[in-house]
């Protein structure tokens, strides 16, 4: 039977109402939301000092019928002051300056005091109740308050008018959820039967989120991971609602995802999903400046939006990029604009990491305080593809830098314009000359905190930047002294974050000196934005050791660990161990032919197509010229540095099926060939991987070694030899991508051989064979494709 319910919360419900107008430069809201809210925190202890009877943040819910459907109406007011005969609602909206501010200064503000004056009056049967609409200046905190005084009759009145609005928006999104919900309880799952551990990986991803719990997936790649957690996550909305976001690292992920959604809508799935782009990457502009003075599409753009939500929701429920250009460009909206305030209405959001985990680029209107109070019944499931990347993605989300060079550069060019902002970075050049000077001996010093009075100057630059902006924006520095902000607004959001789990690194190079706060463990950061979401799988083909992850994902004790083998035929991969060369940095040169020897009578053994995985390209290029010189008559190709994503397809695309000539690539262990690419069958017969990944010695590693040193005494373990070997095994993981595959991977480094690099090896490896002649490798792979093929 269909549901006339429909849940809508009170800042929704005015936003789509009465929201109107340009898109302004908002270059500043990012730190002014965290004024703002200390602003409200401010006023509100105010408040409770000033009346006896003030309660702050106040939940109020209440139902209004109408011949179709029923409305939930949600919401949290900023206060009530219940010390005279008649209550008075509190809301409170923080500026930058209050001044110019009069009481008709927002439709928008007044018709959200004016909803929650009408619940509040309703739900305790009130014939009159006072609003107090108050403007706080940031900083100063001064106040600039309106009072008005309404009868239920007219706030009734007001609420009817809101509801008609909304109604015919109303209807698509009822209509939409009758339809979800029946489809989601009819839902099977879509293949005919699962795959080996599939099933496994199903049930305990829905026992995680309807106990609320973190779940860390160690799932080989051809159980089906994607399916096997966005199936159960889709049957979980039929309990209650719930928002789903999936979480990945590349763009593969993110196909990957969208196939899977698309063929569980074609077995009936009614679910809306968007896939979120990031602004620079969806803008219809050359030159991105988000403002309605330089953009047609910000011009007027709340006053178009509504109409481009209503035409979406009623034409599909599939909103991929190309799908919200063309609907930006028909109704002239912003495109990112527009798929923000789409994905409210959707079930399934398919984003980067960085949109639930980056200080500087969280989605707010999910996963922030004032989110709470626009969406109070809101509960979020994350399920994080490819997990194993999150690692060191978070070290640089909650890591920051500041140059020397950039700082000096900005200096002279505003010395005539403003003399304050030149006073601020004058004082930050001569900080950093300082360090430079201590950094003089070694190049580089590390400090266990950061420098106050640096951190003083930054926001010293901040404020007044965002003082005079305006007279700027203009000026030829404009955009310079714009961007130069965001780093400065990106380096103090990680400076809230700073304690014993981080350092401060100066680094020398001739005249220049980076400051960097390096986050040495995000687990603490993780587990704090972790706490958005109501329950969260982590999953990946490569989560070994999974204890490692766990503590350094933010999981604890409560955290679920599982891990799964491989469904396919072990006797399909044929893996072999030459642990008779040395692949330390010191021993390269008289490695080099040696590498090119097992190679040849790696791919000597069957035509075919191979991927040959070098630790650094210096090492790629040194056996690359002794192949070209040794074996000319096999078609080898190389990766050159920094290529493009075109230029990865086009070398992916010499991978063909049914080749006469053997094809020998050389790529670099770790790189885009490294993972998220699917060579099926026999586009890939084979891989050689040379190394054991270790990341290159570094500072940065060396102070993640003497952390976890002195922490948990497995510090070379968590800076080098995890991460290293998980580039092993993902690059190990190309070869067999099907139960159909067949295929060899040959391993090359005396350290495969030592027990703390083979106890990591996943079970699926435990048919290993190790032999460190190269004449008896060959046999093993002759041996090997000729049965195969009986």
């Amino acid at each position: 039977m269909a549901d006339h319910k429909l849940r809508v919360s009170v800042g929704e419900l005015v936003e789509f109402v009465y929201k109107s107008g340009d898109i302004r430069a908002v270059f500043l809201s990012a730190s002014r939301a965290v004024d703002g809210i200390k602003a409200h925190q401010r006023i509100q202890q105010r408040f409770s000092e000033q009346y006896q009877e003030f309660e702050a943040e106040v939940a109020i819910n209440c139902e209004i019928a109408n011949a179709e459907l029923m409305i939930l109406v949600n919401g949290r007011t900023d206060g009530i002051i219940k010390d005279y005969n008649t209550p008075i609602i509190c809301e409170i909206k923080s500026a930058a300056q209050i001044k110019d501010i009069e009481e008709n200064y927002s439709q928008l503000h007044w018709a959200q005091a004016k909803i929650y004056a009408y619940m509040y009056a309703r739900q305790n049967n009130l014939n009159e109740i006072m609003v107090h609409l108050t403007y706080v200046q940031l900083g100063s905190y001064d106040i600039k308050q309106f009072e008005r005084s309404f009868t239920y009759r007219e706030l009734e009145e007001f609420m009817d008018a809101t509801l008609t609005v909304y109604l015919q928006f109303a209807r698509l999104l009822l209509a939409y959820n009758n339809a979800k919900a029946a489809s989601i309880k009819e839902l099977q799952f879509p293949f005919s039967n699962y795959r080996k551990g599939q099933k496994q990986l199903v049930s305990s991803v829905y026992r995680v989120i309807m106990t609320g719990d973190k779940l860390f997936a160690r799932a080989p790649t051809g159980i089906g991971k994607t399916m096997g957690t966005l199936f159960p996550a889709i049957k979980a909305l039929d309990q209650r609602p719930r928002k789903i976001f999936y979480l990945t690292a590349k763009t593969i992920g993110r196909d990957v995802a969208e196939k899977a959604l698309n063929l569980l809508a074609r077995k009936g799935l009614v679910l809306k999903r968007i896939i979120i782009t990031a602004k620079d990457k969806i803008c219809l502009n050359d030159e991105r400046k988000c403002d309605s003075a330089y953009c047609a599409y910000a011009k007027g753009h709340f006053d178009r939006i509504n109409d481009a939500l209503t035409a979406l929701i009623t034409a599909t429920d599939h909103y991929s990029r190309d799908v919200i250009i063309d609907y930006a460009e028909r109704f002239q909206v912003c495109p990112h604009e527009l798929s923000l305030d789409l994905s409210l209405y959707c079930d399934c959001i398919i984003c980067d990491y960085n949109y639930a985990f980056d200080p500087s680029a969280i989605l707010r209107r999910y996963f922030s305080e004032g989110a709470a109070r626009l969406h109070p019944d809101s509960s979020y499931i994350f399920l994080i593809d490819e997990a194993h990347n999150l690692v060191d993605r978070a070290r640089s989300m909650y890591s920051a830098v500041l140059s020397k060079k950039a700082i000096l550069e900005l200096k002279k060019k505003v010395k005539q314009i403003d003399q304050t902002l030149y006073g601020y970075l004058n004082d930050m050049n001569k900080f950093l000359i300082r360090k430079r000077h201590e950094c003089a001996e070694t190049n580089q010093l590390t400090e266990d905190a950061y420098a106050e009075e640096f951190v003083d100057l930054i926001w010293g630059f901040i404020h007044r930047l965002e003082k005079i902006y305006a007279q700027l924006a203009e000026g030829e520095q404009a955009d310079q002294l714009l961007e130069f902000y965001f780093e400065c607004y990106d380096f103090v959001k990680r400076i809230d974050l700073y304690d014993e789990r981080y350092v401060t690194i100066y680094q020398k190079n001739a005249d220049e000196v980076t400051m960097k706060i390096f986050c040495i463990d995000p687990s603490a950061n993780l587990k704090m934005y972790l706490t958005n979401a109501e329950a969260a799988v982590l999953f990946s083909a490569t989560l070994t050791p999974i204890n490692y992850f766990v503590q350094i994902l933010g999981g604890d004790d409560q955290s679920y660990g599982l891990t799964l083998t491989s469904p396919f035929d072990s006797r399909n991969l044929c893996l072999l161990v030459n642990n008779g060369i040395s692949t330390k940095y010191l021993d390269r040169p008289q490695s080099y032919q040696k590498v090119v020897e097992t190679v040849y009578q790696t791919v000597k053994g069957k035509t075919g197509n191979y991927l040959v995985f070098f630790p650094s390209y210096q090492y790629l290029e040194a056996v690359y010229q002794r192949w070209v010189a040794d074996k000319p008559g096999i078609e080898v190709m190389k990766q050159g540095r920094g290529i493009s994503e075109s230029e990865k397809e086009e070398f992916l695309a010499a991978f063909k099926v049914g080749t006469e000539q053997t094809l020998v690539a050389f790529v670099v262990l770790g790189g885009m060939f490294g993972e998220g690419i699917d060579l099926v069958g026999e586009k890939l017969s084979g891989a050689v991987i040379v190394g054991v990944g270790l990341p290159a010695i570094c500072l940065e590693r060396d102070i993640i070694r003497g952390y976890f040193d002195q922490s948990s005494n497995n510090g070379f373990q968590y800076a080098y030899l995890y991460p290293g070997m998980n580039k092993v095994m993902q690059a190990a993981g190309r070869v067999i991508r099907t139960a159909s595959d067949v295929g060899i991977v040959v391993l090359i480094d005396r350290r495969f051989g030592h027990s703390n690099y083979r106890e990591l090896f996943p079970p699926e490896w435990s048919q290993a064979v190790y032999e460190s002649s190269v004449k008896l490798l060959a046999d093993k792979i002759k041996c090997f494709w000729l049965n195969s093929r009986s």
